[in-house]
């Protein structure tokens, strides 16, 4: 059975090496890494506060939490512009395209010092959190939980964040998104050793990804009509796009909040 102790060490361990090579070079793939790292440990710790038994638990990760959204925010501005670099390469033959390109490489670059500096900033902070909480989680190192009861508990924290949020509106299809990742990641704890684990981690993270398209359109048509004229071709072309995009995540979001 899955070891969420195990886990989380982990994910520790690879959000160090992430947070490293991002200070080395903050390239596409480390700050990717880095971001939903961040989200997975959250999850994980959501988790050991749930099913560990420990009171102090909860309030003892609280520090090390603020760092990781700190963290998580810092490298949501790097990865953005990644994702809608690598969008516009669909348009690439529109002058337009260039443009904004350019635009967006320059807020990168600047975005990407920031997230630098605030991991140098939170690095001591984060060890800390570890050292805390690793003492803290030695009575329950070989805790087990089924991978039936991680889909239970997946389920369970997607329906309480979303059953109430209405996929029709632009911001709270974004907030079922954002639910739809935490229940993947608990999830996709038990995936390796539960088919239930795993059928549901794989249908929360199809949901992400569709509502994650258009969110990454939606917010390119932003930096466009912030950057281009406003009867500039390749506007109208994005907002098609995020509009069909939308169609289909509202669809599929739909089906989720009818069956959990």
């Amino acid at each position: 059975m899955p070891q969420p102790v195990a886990v989380f060490l982990r994910q520790s361990q690879m959000l160090k090496t992430a947070i490293a090579d991002c200070l080395d070079k903050p390239k596409p793939n480390p700050v990717h890494r880095l971001r939903s790292t961040t989200r997975r440990l959250e999850a994980t710790l959501e988790l050991l506060a749930a099913s560990a038994g420990i009171p102090r638990l909860q309030q003892k990760s609280r520090p090390l939490i603020k760092s990781l959204r700190r963290i998580r925010r810092a490298a949501g501005k790097v990865r953005d512009r990644d994702v809608h670099r690598e969008l516009l390469g669909v348009y690439k033959t529109s002058h337009d395209a260039a443009r904004l390109d350019k635009d967006l490489a320059a807020v990168r670059k600047k975005s990407a010092l920031r997230l630098q500096k605030r991991l140098l900033k939170e690095q001591s902070e984060i060890q800390r959190g570890y050292d805390d909480l690793e003492s803290l989680l030695q009575p329950v190192l070989d805790l087990n939980v089924s991978g039936g009861a991680l889909a239970d508990v997946a389920r369970s924290r997607f329906a309480a964040a979303a059953r109430d949020l209405d996929p029709r509106h632009d911001d709270e299809l974004h907030s079922i998104r954002k639910a739809c990742k935490t229940a993947r990641y608990l999830a996709e704890i038990g995936s390796d050793t539960s088919k239930v684990a795993a059928t549901l981690s794989a249908r929360l993270e199809r949901l992400q990804q569709t509502t994650g398209a258009w969110h990454d359109h939606l917010l390119l048509l932003n930096e466009a009509q912030a950057s281009l004229p406003e009867d500039s071709l390749l506007i109208r072309q994005i907002r098609a796009e995020a509009e069909r995009l939308c169609r289909r995540a509202e669809s599929m979001a739909k089906r989720m909040l009818a069956t959990t």
